[in-house]
């Protein structure tokens, strides 16, 4: 009897596990930081960032609530472009993508 009431409540924790997780949406988004003087890797992290709040902002906007990110660490991919300014300084524009997890 003991072992039948174990199962059953594994079983519906893993059935609202389930849809708990169906019900979590991802929502890609993109970030363009505009022409910086800044280093490639600092663009890009920042491009990644504003990437990460459009889409959180997606997520909250649907009324869901924006999973956190573990460990604090940045997800998402870049793209950039250079450019020189008259003293030849490098400037960078970069483009970030990422997706955020909401629940």
């Amino acid at each position: 009897m003991r072992s039948r009431k174990r199962r059953a409540s594994l079983v519906a924790g893993i059935v609202l596990l389930l849809a708990a997780e169906a019900r979590a949406k991802e929502f890609p988004a993109w970030g363009d930081t505009g022409w910086v003087y800044a280093s490639k890797r600092e663009c890009c992290n920042a491009a990644i960032v504003i990437a990460q709040e459009y889409s959180a902002a997606a997520c909250v906007d649907l009324g869901s609530v924006p999973r956190p990110m573990h460990g604090g660490v940045q997800r998402g991919s870049c793209t950039w472009e250079s450019a020189k300014d008259a003293d030849g300084t490098t400037l960078y524009r970069c483009y970030g993508e990422a997706a955020i997890w909401c629940r």
